[in-house]
């Protein structure tokens, strides 16, 4: 009897010790979940990536295929960095992190106070795209006094919009508030084109028009990408603008681009200095470079 007793001991004890085994096997960590359109944020901090921080490249309105009830006990929070995210997306989102009680964080795009202030948990780490685009066109209205090359002495400035075929909210809000503010500071403009291009086709399309306008409005991140080192200006002025979400402004050395800089590495590092607070069980927050107004956090540009 007692050998019988010793036996069932063992394996029981072997049970446990499996099942603690297994569950240490499984890491808690926090989901990023990235839209294509921040690809360059994804490709960033995916090799980075521990085992307590997940990223995963999808739109926000795919959540029930990664906020699965089985993959929610491992989860310790959610980023969602997806700037055409849905109010009614975003809202779900939201109850399913309440009813979990974990953080959920929304990047680069602003949310409905409503939605916010139904979860205590739940904060916008984003940017005023609108005063964005007013401050970049003053800038280029002063580039335009002195750096911009009226091609045709005509003193209109003339330009080219190259856009994808979806323009995402954060970059059509931009360039809203650029071109109304560029008139108001009278600026005479002259829209010529508003191309929809792929990639593979901006290069030439502005390399084959650089002599009609003046600049080229580029919104899109990743086609800023073929123009460095392969993009000969007509003259020594700038002639590509637009607005670029980068970990570093890579484009500062080409005189021939001027660009509205966000580095989105602060949004992260907000959230981070949030996390790190509700780890610590610290209310109000310490320690934070940004300041919260009614859980928005506003991300400044370099303009």
């Amino acid at each position: 009897m007692k050998k019988i007793r010793f036996i069932l001991s063992l394996l029981l004890c072997t049970i446990l010790f499996t099942g603690c085994i297994e569950k240490e096997d499984i890491p808690d960590y926090h989901i990023n979940i990235i839209s294509p359109s921040f690809r360059s944020a994804y490709n960033y901090y995916k090799p980075y990536e521990y085992d307590e921080v997940k990223y995963t490249m999808r739109a926000a309105d795919s959540y029930s295929e990664i906020l699965t009830e089985e993959a929610l006990k491992d989860i310790l929070s959610v980023t969602i960095c997806d700037a055409n995210i849905s109010s009614e997306t975003a809202q779900a989102i939201t109850d399913i992190c309440r009813e979990e009680n974990i953080p959920v964080f929304f990047l680069m795009n602003d949310v409905d106070k409503a939605i916010l202030d139904s979860y205590d948990k739940s904060y916008c780490i984003s940017a005023d795209y609108t005063y964005i685009g007013e401050q970049f066109a003053r800038k280029v209205n002063r580039i335009w006094q002195n750096e911009l090359i009226d091609k045709n002495g005509d003193q209109i400035f003339s330009f080219s919009v190259v856009t994808p075929e979806t323009l995402n909210n954060i970059y059509q809000r931009f360039y809203d508030a650029f071109l109304l503010n560029i008139e108001l500071l009278g600026v005479p403009l002259q829209q010529l084109d508003e191309i929809f291009l792929t990639k593979g086709d901006v290069l030439s399309y502005c390399t084959e028009n650089k002599w009609s306008s003046e600049c080229f409005i580029i919104l899109d991140n990743d086609y800023l990408t073929v123009f460095p080192e392969n993009y000969r200006p007509a003259g020594s002025g700038v002639e590509i603008i637009g607005i670029n979400f980068d970990a570093l402004d890579m484009y500062s050395s080409y005189p021939y681009m001027e660009l509205c800089f966000i580095d989105y590495t602060k949004y992260f590092q907000a959230r981070d200095q949030i996390i790190g607070n509700i780890k610590a069980k610290i209310y109000p927050f310490e320690n934070l470079d940004y300041n919260i107004i009614d859980k928005y956090i506003y991300i400044q540009p370099v303009i």
